[in-house]
């Protein structure tokens, strides 16, 4: 269910803190440097740090993504490991507190084990038709 993945060849001890990208990287199968290179042109324009809510939302809509707000509940949020273990099929961005994570097919691909974090909010990604 949980998968290593790190995009950032720089990265190599998982210090950077990049969690926006490496999960965006995913979650549109594209590499690290494009997305970041994609990012900076909005974080310049909103004056916003490319790895802030504002940031990686401009850019979810930009792509079509869709957003759902989960409960203020906390007994009510999915974990990433359980909402990985219910969408076998699929890709989603989770927002927690503090981090983010892509699930895709049922498993979550995140430089360390994230799937204890609480999820806030779901974006469904749109895959591309073939």
């Amino acid at each position: 269910m949980y998968q290593y993945y790190q995009p950032n060849q720089k990265d190599k001890k998982n210090q950077y803190g990049d969690c926006v990208i490496r999960a965006l990287s995913k979650a549109y199968q594209k590499t690290w440097l494009q997305v970041f290179d994609e990012l900076v042109p909005l974080s310049r324009m909103l004056q916003a740090p490319h790895n802030s809510a504002v940031c990686y939302t401009a850019y979810l809509k930009q792509h079509g993504a869709h957003y759902q707000d989960l409960s203020r509940n906390d007994n009510l949020r999915p974990t990433v490991a359980s909402f990985a273990r219910d969408h076998a099929c699929g890709t989603y961005f989770l927002v927690g507190s503090q981090h983010v994570v892509t699930v895709q097919d049922g498993c979550y691909f995140d430089s360390w084990d994230s799937g204890s974090s609480l999820i806030y909010g779901i974006w469904t990604i749109q895959r591309k038709k073939a």
